[in-house]
């Protein structure tokens, strides 16, 4: 509020001093994104008004009475360009300012949009456009295209024994084993819940399998250090090759299926369907 009396009066005093020509309302002109931009209860279109009833007014004042003490043709010509030089200035800075905003708000957002909040991995509905695009190039290239979908076992317990904090945490661990197992191509998300799910383009079932199995083995051999003690944890694992004549859903019920099938067999294991 300090700011907008003080700029008010400083175009106000300059303009009937000085002279409408000297520039000095320019700097009005710089409210009106501000105004537009901050206000957010409905209130900046009685601003902006405000703001220009002001303007006109200050305008037909300095029309009616004149400079009150005049400068030289030439003063007054240079004082315009200095404050147009700087009103340019201004505005630049404050349109990077804003386009910082924008670009910062709309990273926020697509992150909101594509991303699990918890792992930071891809949420099912990026999944599936990632997915889509990979699988549709694969199939191009007849390349094989694996489904890994996997679940940590008898993960209600941790919840229970340590709380949703440490759950969250393994969750969060098992995500950074599951991303430093896999290749930059494939792609990997949060399927829902404690469940994962990749896809992997250009890769047969027998090289998934095996990635499948060091992703069980190293997370069944090391117990995760996300507690005051480490917490041992499984996994269980179905993997499926996309057939070309399929959609992805239908892969990834088949991928259930097969996960299923390694939790009713004991669990901590790779079962292909």
């Amino acid at each position: 509020m300090l700011i907008w009396v003080e700029v008010l009066g400083h175009a106000a005093l300059g303009s009937l001093l000085i002279g409408w020509d000297s520039g000095f309302h320019y700097y009005l002109l710089l409210f009106i994104p501000a105004i537009v931009v901050a206000n957010t209860r409905g209130y900046a279109a009685p601003m902006v008004l405000a703001l220009l009833a002001y303007y006109l007014g200050l305008q037909a004042l300095c029309s009616h009475w004149g400079p009150l003490d005049p400068l030289p043709v030439r003063s007054v010509q240079i004082v315009n360009w200095m404050h147009i030089c700087l009103v340019f200035a201004m505005s630049a800075a404050l349109a990077a300012v804003y386009r910082r905003t924008i670009l910062i708000a709309g990273s926020r957002l697509r992150k909101q949009a594509t991303q699990d909040p918890l792992t930071g991995l891809a949420n099912r509905s990026h999944f599936e456009a990632l997915a889509a695009h990979a699988l549709a190039r694969s199939q191009r290239d007849g390349a094989p295209v694996t489904l890994l979908l996997r679940d940590a076992d008898l993960f209600k317990r941790i919840n229970d024994q340590y709380g949703h904090a440490v759950g969250d945490a393994v969750l969060v661990a098992i995500a950074n084993v599951l991303a430093a197992n896999l290749r930059d191509g494939d792609v990997l998300a949060r399927w829902g819940g404690e469940e994962f799910l990749a896809l992997m383009p250009y890769c047969p079932l027998e090289a998934a399998c095996a990635t499948a199995e060091r992703i069980r083995a190293a997370i069944a051999q090391a117990p995760l250090d996300v507690a005051q003690a480490p917490i041992a944890l499984t996994m269980s694992f179905g993997v499926t090759q996309v057939r070309s004549t399929e959609d992805l859903h239908t892969a990834i019920a088949r991928a259930d299926k097969a996960l299923y099938q390694s939790k009713n067999a004991g669990r901590d294991q790779v079962s292909v369907a």
